[in-house]
């Protein structure tokens, strides 16, 4: 009898490799531009650009995060809203947790001079002043119209927009509103402070009072960057551009760079608003000025998987210099209505938040449907995002720039690459419960002396180290995180998208100098 079972076993397995191999062979035939696009980011990091074997040094070390090891932190019971409560972490750190009333989405909080200036979130007619040591309320101001963007301050003013649709300045002490003015709807970007100067992304042909002299268009399908007095609001010029920008306008070295929703760069002259130059070169997020370059997300669309890396660019005529993405991989987080990490409208919606929320999200501000004047067609080609809530939240894979490397956070990998030859320092792949390849992990990287401090869509907090891409501390809060986190005093303080605002106290020199969105009002705060 034996013989005989053992024939038997050999026939089902000889069967069943069969079948197996038939339908690899049928999958590869029917989906070959498939296999070669899932395949060629894996090949980028193995050969080299002659097509032969690349050398350990070339690939940069590699390294696993599985985030299912992360240190769980039980959150207090909250007696109600804007009433601080302590927590402990298992492994003796502490903080607070507040919750903002409405239960909606946090944006990056500011900080500054002990205070943390933040909005009540997307649909929110707050914004507050917050002690970063104790989660107190300062003061707290109602505003007009809804929906505050993540803020800046600077010159004792505090800055921000609201999605519907106004830009307000507040004396930062005392909450005092400086000024204010009704731009148009929507307004999905954050506003930029330099040299006395805000930065303001809007569309055009909305307003009538307060027009600055330079605008030569009213075209409602356009949209305007405006530069005007930070103390006054008094309009000093204006610029058309395609379409909103990505996260915010980007100040550096006396240039306003930004990238629009519809891919397209720009530079212009932060004095008068001159174009410097504009390109067509598929950007994916804010661009990072890192002295001579430019440092910029790309999307090439492969046959049928998108890619995404990164590029150095020429920051006084816009040329690429790099020929080919440096860090590249699949990108499937930018197909149509993905939506990131919030924003998509139909199937597989933004990667944390389903097709349901989003729409509700959008429906409880008043957008039933995408509003023309959002031109969140484009959005949705180049990156994703179809709906408002989408845009205001969208960040991307922005990098950071510390130490002659840039590192981002890309899909599911965090990626080190030297400026100088293009190859990778380290690249970390992340693993865990619902990390897939359609995820956007992570929002972008906040970037400390020695570490980068990350929150993940699932609700994560790590700090990776920049020099060799191991974990120095991961926390799993589960509280969904979609914005970048903020540094200040050795506190970490992120928002979470169901209203919360929480500081984990780390207590580390390494925690500091990443005060907003970005790391200052200019939003281009870069490491040594």
């Amino acid at each position: 009898m034996k013989p005989k079972k053992h024939s038997t076993r050999v026939l089902r397995v000889a069967v069943t490799t069969l079948l197996i191999g038939v339908t690899i062979l049928w999958r590869v035939q029917s989906y070959p531009s498939e296999a070669r696009d899932s395949q060629s980011s894996d090949k980028q990091s193995k050969t080299s650009s002659s097509g032969g074997t690349r050398s350990q040094s070339e690939i940069g070390k590699q390294v696993q995060i599985d985030l299912d090891k992360a240190v769980r932190v039980a959150l207090p019971e909250l007696n109600g809203d804007l009433m601080p409560a302590d927590f402990q972490t298992p492994d003796g750190k502490s903080g607070w947790i507040v919750k903002l009333p409405g239960n909606r989405p946090i944006a990056t909080p500011a900080y500054w001079d002990g205070k943390l200036f933040v909005g009540g979130g997307y649909g929110s007619h707050e914004f507050y002043a917050i002690n970063a040591e104790t989660g107190a309320v300062v003061w707290q101001i109602k505003t007009s119209d809804d929906g505050p963007t993540a803020a800046v301050v600077e010159d004792g003013c505090v800055a921000f927009n609201t999605e519907s649709c106004t830009v307000v300045v507040c004396d930062a002490k005392s909450g005092k509103v400086l000024w204010q003015e009704w731009l148009g709807d929507p307004l999905m970007s954050q506003p930029a402070i330099y040299n006395h100067r805000l930065y303001i992304a809007h569309p055009a042909g909305q307003r009538n009072s307060n027009a600055s002299q330079q605008s030569s268009s009213s075209d409602r399908s356009s949209y305007r960057l405006l530069c005007a007095d930070l103390k006054t609001g008094t309009h000093i010029w204006d610029q058309e551009i395609p379409s909103d920008v990505i996260s915010a306008p980007i100040l550096d070295s006396g240039r306003v760079h930004f990238t629009c929703f519809d891919g397209t760069s720009f530079c212009l002259t932060a004095n008068n608003g001159t174009l410097v130059w504009k390109k067509a070169n598929s950007g994916t997020s804010a661009p990072l000025v890192a002295g001579a370059e430019v440092i910029q997300t790309i999307k090439v669309q492969g046959s049928i998987i998108p890619l995404e890396g990164l590029k150095k660019i020429d920051s006084n005529n816009g040329n690429e210099k790099d020929k080919k993405l440096l860090g590249q991989s699949d990108a499937k987080y930018l197909d149509k209505n993905k939506g990131g990490l919030i924003g998509g409208a139909g199937p597989g919606a933004g990667a944390g938040v389903s097709s349901a929320e989003v729409v509700q999200i959008d429906a409880s501000v008043g957008f039933s449907s995408p509003p023309p004047a959002a031109k969140l067609d484009a959005a949705n080609k180049q990156v994703g995002v179809s709906t408002v809530v989408g845009g205001w939240s969208y960040q991307g894979s922005r990098p950071a720039f510390s130490r002659g490397r840039m590192m981002n956070a890309q899909g599911r990998f965090l990626n080190s690459i030297h400026t100088t030859d293009g190859k990778l320092s380290w690249r970390a792949e992340v693993a865990g419960a619902g990390v897939n390849g359609d995820s956007q992990v992570f929002s972008p990287p906040a970037l400390g002396g020695q570490y980068l401090y990350l929150c993940s869509l699932f609700g994560h907090l790590l700090s990776i180290r920049q020099s060799d891409g191991e974990i120095g501390r991961l926390y799993m809060f589960k509280q969904l995180m979609a914005f970048q986190p903020a540094l200040a005093r050795g506190n970490i303080y992120v928002g979470t998208f169901n209203g919360l605002l929480i500081c984990l106290k780390l207590g580390d020199p390494d925690v500091d100098g990443w005060y907003a969105w970005g790391g200052n009002a200019q939003h281009n705060k870069i490491g040594l």
